[in-house]
Parts: C-alpha cells; structure tokens; sequence
C-alpha cells in the first residue's frame, strides 16, 4: 500500500474512533511502527491530528469532515474563500480552451471561476453540472449550455446524480476540468460519495482531464476517491501548494502547472 493511501486509510478510521494507537494500526496494515509514527508525524503536520502518547486523536478538521462540514458554509462563502488564487487558476485554465471547443465543466466555486474567465472566448460547447458554470458562460450569445441532468442540490449550485455514461457518447468531450475538495499523492477526492461517483463519470467521457486546485486542497482531508492520478493529464495550482506533494503527483506522469 502507497504511504499516501494509507494515510487515508488512517484519517477515515479517525473519523470513526476519533483516536487511534501505533500499535493497533501497524498490525491493521501489517507494518512496523516505525513507518506508522512516521505517518502520524506528517499528519499532524498538516493540522489533521494532535500525537498522544502512544497514537494519536482526530482534529475537528477530520471529525466535522463531509457533509456537515461542507454545509457549515454557503455556497457565496465557499466562492469567496481563497477567490484570488481561484481567479488566478481560472485565467490561466481558460489560456488551454480554444474557441469552439467542447468541454466538459462540473461544479464548484473554482470552476465558476473558469466560466467567468470564459466569457471573451467564442462558440464554446459547455456540458455542466454547476448552475453558476451554465449561467455564467451562457451570458455569452454564441455559447452552446448543455446542462446535465440531476438532482438540485442548492448548497452546491448543482445537478447531482451519477449520469448514464450512455449519454456521453452523443458529445466529443476534448477535455473535463475539474474541481475537487481535495488532493494527496495517491490521487483526487470529494467529501460525499454521490459526487465522487458523478465525477468518475466526467473522467470516463473526456479525452483528457484538467484538475484546478488552490493550496488549501492540498491540505484538506475528504473521504470519496473519484480518482488515480493516471487518469489525469495535468493539474493547475498555484505558488503557494506543496512542493513535495506535487512533486510526486509530477512523477506519476501529471503536468504541474502553477498560475500566475
């Protein structure tokens, strides 16, 4: 098993237990406490557990994590939070979009940032899940909205349900742009397993995937794999993210773009 993925392993069986000890996890992933020291060490590094004597207990960052976390804020406070690093990763997102393209785009507040980066560009075929993706790049006249179809979610601005992949051969999808809730070295994840689900479909459907994501999503925790990093072609971050983090990500074949 990848540290990365045991790491997370070790965060969801935090959420559970709230505390956890070296030994009890070094015999459920059959490895030397040493190695399970070393992961709690990283971890608490990144705010995600405070070390006991002998383990260690979940900070409210991991125990408050998923939905009701999420809903702690709205949807207008999400899109505000980190917004110039956003607008940032938008701008420079929409310089790899050319006029006419079909893209597929799901929802989120980084991405409402990539539609209001694309008002200037022509012709656009946009397939969205995100009410603020469609209602932004359908203010321009010559854009084609495909809005999928879903559950109305309001606290995400979203159609949510997991789409029949048999819809999506109707489109060529050339590339899917995708925000997410948050990253690590064994790949991208969201916070509920319906979106996770959602999201897998969109990589299934596009050529190629773009993943845009603020620093903060390299320090967050979330539960729901949507995917591997072989299944990504290229992550847009920006200066201030984890150079080590990203370095591995690099070495498993993604370009690392940062914004500027």
């Amino acid at each position: 098993m990848l540290k990365a993925e045991r790491q997370q392993h070790i965060l969801t069986m935090m959420q559970q237990t709230s505390a956890v000890t070296v030994r009890d996890l070094a015999m459920a992933f059959s490895t030397s406490p040493v190695t399970i020291r070393r992961d709690l060490l990283e971890l608490g590094e990144r705010g995600l557990l405070e070390r006991t004597h002998g383990g260690a207990i979940a900070t409210q960052e991991v125990l408050a994590e998923g939905s009701a976390r999420y809903e702690m804020y709205s949807y207008s406070e999400r899109h505000h939070q980190q917004s110039e690093e956003k607008a940032i990763i938008a701008e420079c997102a929409a310089q790899y979009i050319s006029d006419g393209d079909s893209i597929l785009v799901n929802a989120g507040t980084t991405t409402h940032a990539l539609a209001r980066a694309l008002r200037g560009h022509q012709a656009l075929h946009v397939i969205t899940n995100g009410l603020t993706v469609a209602t932004e790049v359908g203010q321009s006249h010559s854009a084609h909205v495909y809005m999928l179809p879903g559950r109305l979610d309001m606290r995400k601005q979203a159609a949510i349900a997991r789409p029949d992949h048999d819809r999506f051969p109707d489109f060529q999808i050339r590339e899917a742009f995708l925000g997410v809730h948050a990253i690590s070295e064994s790949g991208i994840y969201m916070r509920d397993n319906e979106d996770a689900g959602m999201n897998r479909a969109f990589i299934a459907a596009a050529n190629r995937v773009t993943v845009l994501a603020d620093h903060t999503k390299l320090q967050a925790f979330a539960s729901f794999r949507i995917s591997s990093w072989e299944n990504i072609q290229r992550l847009i971050t920006d200066a201030a993210s984890d150079r080590k983090l990203l370095a591995a990500i690099e070495d498993q074949g993604v370009e690392i773009v940062f914004a500027v």
